[in-house]
């Protein structure tokens, strides 16, 4: 089966030309079969030929319509994939970028600067680890740090995650399973390199749409499922992501151990090439069929190496009475639950950058999203004086606009690191946010400052 894996990539990833700031410097290149080729070191990335990626005996390529593709057949799955990467153009030729490449194409370099000259070998095999005792104390730099940035906008540059130590794991939304099936999904190779550069991990995610009648019949397409793992571990690997975040929300209870299956699908040639998967999880909750009973969050234990517990939408957005979208009090008394059913170093604790606004009379009320970095503005406007709230860990706030009453449950950093804390009170293995753009500036400085971070154990 050959799936044209990102058929829509041209204008989204921007495959051709690519503006670069530095003057391109010629190099020499020494290796097997490379005297011929010719590469040039621009912005601390060298550029070579695209035929040297065929080199490490791992990849083929083809051209069509100038687009470039790379042949890949991922481990654990027979059918050969195409995907697309970018080139750019420099003197009249066109090179690909060897330093994010070269890696997934199974070569190694070495740079001598004085001599301006590029060694390329081909990647010896990795030697099998040898089994050690494991380690129950968690390592802080290993420590999952995921932020949904669901428009391809965190900018490494600024650092701003750098205030929190951990694995840093930037998590674009690229669109839905059926996106993975047509080739029509989100790309941006200028985000990913930068994320590489900066040593950040990325993982995008991939939603249902949350429709439970065209989930319920892709979980019972085997052929459909087929085509979306095979292009998801053959983008994975030519783009070396670190896994898939999978948020398959509203889904027919009756379809949760097809849903389990697929996973269970999915995992294999994910973790043969060496990349993660993550499910989006709601806290259990008996009276919501389609958001919560959707899930055998013990049988996914098994083949996700982390669950990830959406702890918002407390109070939902439909909610005819006001309160709290994300309190400590809702996540203390949730989280066992989950950790009975999940093993706590595998749970991940989601928490948000937003809350709402509710207005009306209770019984009557309707709600707007408020990002938590308009909170400043939302006090000076209505010179409301916070109330604490020391059950939900949380500032109120409570006001008359027109005669109409607004409540809203804050969150900010003092709640935020309230609910931190409970990642070293049940040992879970780390937090992701919701999400970029939504945050205060430095809250994540902010956090640290506040919050312990000792490992659990």
């Amino acid at each position: 089966m050959l799936n044209k894996i990102a058929a829509a990539l041209a204008a989204l990833m921007a495959v051709s030309s690519v503006s670069l700031a530095q003057s391109p410097v010629p190099v020499k290149l020494k290796g097997d079969g490379l005297q011929d080729f010719s590469a040039y070191e621009m912005d601390g990335s060298f550029y070579t030929a695209p035929m040297v990626l065929t080199k490490g005996g791992t990849w083929k390529l083809s051209w069509e319509k100038d687009h470039l593709y790379v042949y890949v057949t991922p481990k654990g799955l027979p059918a050969e994939e195409k995907v697309e990467i970018p080139y750019t153009d420099i003197n009249g030729g066109k090179y690909v970028d060897l330093s994010y490449f070269g890696d997934a194409a199974g070569l190694t370099y070495t740079y001598k600067d004085k001599k301006k000259e590029l060694t390329i070998k081909k990647m010896k095999p990795a030697k099998k680890q040898k089994n050690h005792k494991k380690d129950n104390s968690m390592d802080l730099s290993s420590r999952p740090l995921v932020l949904w940035d669901v428009n391809f906008l965190y900018d490494p540059d600024k650092g701003s995650l750098d205030s929190l130590e951990g694995n840093h794991i930037l998590s674009p939304s690229i669109g839905s399973y059926g996106d993975m099936e047509k080739g029509t999904y989100k790309w941006d190779f200028s985000y990913l390199k930068k994320a590489k550069d900066h040593g950040l991990s990325v993982m995008p995610l991939i939603h249902n749409d949350f429709e439970v009648k065209k989930t319920a019949a892709f979980m019972r397409d085997e052929k459909r499922q087929d085509r979306v793992i095979s292009t998801m571990a053959a983008l994975g690997e030519v783009y070396g992501l670190y896994g898939y975040n999978m948020d398959f929300e509203n889904m027919d209870p009756k379809d949760k151990d097809l849903y389990t299956a697929f996973m269970k699908k999915l995992s294999a040639p994910l973790h043969d090439n060496g990349m993660k998967l993550t499910a989006d999880i709601t806290v259990y909750n008996a009276g919501s069929p389609t958001w919560s009973l959707c899930y055998d969050r013990t049988a996914l234990s098994e083949y996700c190496d982390y669950e990830i517990i959406m702890g918002y939408d407390e109070t939902p957005r439909t909610s005819k009475y006001a309160g709290s979208v994300s309190s400590y009090s809702w996540l203390d008394k949730n989280i066992p639950v989950l950790t009975a059913m999940v093993p706590p170093e595998k749970l991940i604790l989601g928490l948000p950058f937003y809350t709402r606004v509710y207005s009306g009379n209770p019984g009557y009320m309707t709600s707007k999203t408020l990002a938590m970095k308009d909170e400043d503005s939302l006090l000076r406007k209505t010179h409301a004086k916070p109330v604490w709230q020391p059950d939900a860990r949380q500032y109120t706030l409570t006001w008359r606009e027109r005669g109409i009453l607004h409540r809203v449950y804050l969150e900010e950093e003092k709640s935020l690191a309230a609910k931190v804390e409970l990642l070293s009170k049940y040992h879970l293995a780390g937090l992701a946010f919701w999400r970029h753009g939504f945050e205060m500036d430095d809250i994540y400085g902010k956090l640290g400052e506040r919050a312990s971070f000792s490992p659990g154990v």
